[in-house]
């Protein structure tokens, strides 16, 4: 029996068809008015953004069922749902919808807390201003609400723009960002609204607008990631998110967006590390090779296709250390950090040892192993590492870090002296070591990879490293790391249930996925995860009883030497005995440094022009960017960040905005007297090689 429709969803279907047509005959009444402000829409944008009337120059939208309501307003049938895009008065709607989201805003949030017994200025400067921060509150009451001025907001939608021209007409916002995966929309919004007036306003000095028109989730917020470099990290954090409607495109932008949040609030620096990162970088560049590209295709095909293992310390190490064991040699070993000492105990010696915490604790952990077992290993890191861990392997070589100050200074300083050679930045290498170790791959180009122990995560808080790592001692914590107080996220795990991580293994997860992206477009390329932690997206997940290799056995030495022959070379000799005082041009520093601590009188009153100077400051750093003091750039940027975010912090969580900007004066004289002290440093820059301390060597169960 054929099931009939109800009935009154033919009355309904009867109706809407009638307002339907009237809306077409509304639409062809008022055509020249739509196709002058088409006109109008598309003239502006020419102006102003060329690249986005240019790419609209004759579209034809896939969506035709356009047509106009009683109230003049535009609306959309949309085939997919059956339904009208609007309700009979989009304006209207629109304005509720923003009225409800200006009541009870969306906002992205985070918190810095103090950190105790840090040797660092920076540290000690943070500090401080947090102390400002608990004596300013006091007697101020918490916004609530979406302020008259925002600093950010990131509009995900945009539909025809009624609501973000009902936004802009009741709010402020330094730097709008308006993603829509939808082009018709977009389109159709060049005939619903007047942009001149949109564009003008972030057309002034200070207002930026942009736009990611088509682009999938990963695209726009690796593009907003970039973006964001050139406006500033510190508003990151203090971003107003408005949804303009739910379809599963926009909400897998959201999803994607908020899953990355950590690339945009962590991993920005900070000046004692720049510090010493070159003080180090330099004196390890005797010591050392460094990575150079080689041209294209310079692997033999049956070293590409060799297995390589990135064996990280986490407790799933221990579930598969027989597998590791069993194919030793078919593949290719890279340890990573602390695991060095767990394999070392387990009877298995790696290839590869690769390390990327700059800190003299990280070399500390290679006291507990004998000279003739390090001999056989290959150290790899970045030129930020301590140069005590090139003295502890018989080779070793080290590409650069980007966004690095040593990393400015070495390539300035080789350009300048004529030496063109292609050294190697090795992108996606942070936060932690297995990070590096997938970077290495990929700039080897490698084609296959195996995971394990790299959990990025723990199901237990007692069961966070492998058992047999320095983590532990008589199966107890050694006393070394504990996560046992630690914030943790829950992430899905890779055989499914639930891992949790901290924020630091969450990011590795991040970038680890990031690097795969790029990895996965490559040919032949394939990448396994044998590790009972943390999903990784992108990798396929594999049962250690799958795992079938049936390579022939490979000669380890003969491929490092070839890996080191092909993409290492010597450090450019003019860097080499050089102090970093010499290189840092420390009068230059000075002048940049005391224009940072400039702009904050009496006359600062508002929001809007706290952002605006810290905008401007942050300017004056970026555009360093591009100039032979690059390396300044790298040396302030990531304290800049922190110290300007909590600021911002600071004057958007309270509602009298003239008495919270009064007092956030206070947080930026901390940080003006950080700048004031950073010259002094820089004249001592070679002596801020790490001198540790001796937590890892007491604790540690190496």
């Amino acid at each position: 029996m054929r099931n009939e429709e109800p009935t009154p969803s033919l009355e309904y279907a009867e109706a809407f068809v009638s307002l339907f047509e009237k809306g077409v005959e509304r639409l062809k009444e008022h055509d020249q008015e739509l196709t002058d402000r088409y006109i109008r829409n598309m003239t502006v944008f020419s102006r102003i953004m060329p690249h986005i009337s240019e790419s609209f120059q004759g579209y034809q939208p896939q969506k035709r069922h356009i047509y106009m309501e009683e109230s003049g307003d535009l609306n959309l049938f949309r085939d997919d749902t059956r339904t009208p895009l609007f309700t009979e008065n989009p304006r209207k709607e629109a304005a509720e919808k923003v009225a409800q989201a200006f009541k009870a805003p969306n906002k992205t949030v985070l918190n810095l807390e103090r950190t105790e017994n840090h040797p660092s200025r920076h540290v000690h400067y943070s500090n401080k201003m947090l102390d400002q921060v608990e004596i300013q509150l006091q007697g101020l009451e918490e916004s609530e609400g979406w302020p008259e001025f925002v600093g950010s907001t990131i509009l995900f939608g945009l539909e025809f723009g009624y609501q973000l021209e009902a936004i802009l007409a009741q709010r402020s916002i330094k730097h709008l960002y308006i993603y829509e995966r939808d082009l018709d929309l977009f389109y159709y919004s060049l005939f619903a609204i007047e942009w001149e007036n949109v564009l003008e306003t972030f057309n002034n000095d200070g207002r930026t607008i942009h736009f990611f028109l088509g682009t999938n989730a990963e695209d726009f917020t690796d593009k907003y990631l970039h973006q964001l470099e050139e406006n500033g990290y510190f508003m990151a954090p203090e971003t107003y998110l408005y949804v303009s409607y739910s379809s599963l495109e926009n909400n897998a932008a959201i999803d994607y967006f908020k899953k990355h949040y950590a690339r945009q609030v962590m991993g920005w620096g900070f000046f004692d590390d720049a510090l010493i990162g070159i003080a180090q970088g330099l004196t390890s560049l005797s010591k050392t090779k460094i990575a150079h590209f080689p041209g294209q295709d310079a692997l033999p095909k049956w070293v590409k296709d060799i297995p390589v293992f990135i064996l990280g310390n986490g407790p799933s190490l221990d579930q598969g250390i027989e597998l590791v064991k069993e194919v030793r040699d078919q593949v290719l070993l890279i340890c990573c950090g602390s695991t060095i000492n767990t394999l070392k105990k387990l009877g298995v010696t790696p290839d590869i040892h690769v390390d990327i915490e700059r800190l003299k604790q990280t070399v500390d952990k290679f006291l507990f192993l004998d000279q003739d077992y390090l001999d056989k290993i290959w150290g790899l890191s970045v030129n930020v590492m301590h140069p005590g861990l090139f003295d502890c392997f018989k080779r070793s070589g080290m590409a650069m870090k980007p966004g690095e100050a040593i990393t400015s200074l070495m390539l300035s300083q080789a350009r300048s002296h004529g030496d063109t050679t292609e050294y190697v930045q090795l992108n996606y290498c942070n936060p932690v070591v297995a990070n590096l170790a997938l970077s290495y791959v990929h700039f080897f180009g490698f084609n296959n990879v195996y995971y394990l122990g790299v959990d990025n995560g723990f199901k237990d808080k007692t069961s966070h490293h492998s058992v047999h790592s320095g983590y532990y001692k008589d199966g107890k914590e050694s006393g070394f790391q504990t996560f046992q107080e630690a914030k943790l996220v829950e992430r899905e795990g890779n055989f499914g249930g639930i891992i949790f991580a901290t924020g630091m293994m969450d990011t590795s997860r991040v970038q680890l996925e990031s690097l795969t992206r790029q990895l996965n477009k490559r040919r032949n390329f394939a990448s396994f995860n044998l590790s009972d932690g943390a999903k990784i997206e992108g990798v396929t997940p594999l049962h250690l009883e799958d795992v079938l290799i049936m390579d022939p056995k490979i000669n380890h030495q003969e491929v490092i030497d070839i890996l080191e022959r092909t993409f290492f070379t010597e450090p450019p000799e003019m860097l080499l005995n050089q102090s970093a005082e010499a290189l840092i041009s420390v009068d230059d520093f000075r002048k940049i440094s005391h224009t940072l601590q400039q702009g904050w009188d009496e006359t600062i009153t508002t929001r809007e022009q706290v952002c605006d100077l810290l905008w401007s400051h942050h300017r004056h750093i970026y555009f360093l960017k591009g100039s032979v003091h690059r390396h300044i750039y790298d040396l302030l940027i990531g304290s800049f960040t922190y110290s300007s975010f909590l600021i911002i912090q600071f004057i958007f969580k309270y509602q009298n905005e003239k008495e919270t900007v009064m007092r956030a004066r206070h947080l930026f004289e901390q940080w003006s007297e950080f700048l004031e002290e950073m010259p002094s440093m820089l004249q001592q820059a070679s002596e801020y090689v790490d001198e540790g301390n001796d937590h890892l060597i007491t604790y540690y169960n190496g």
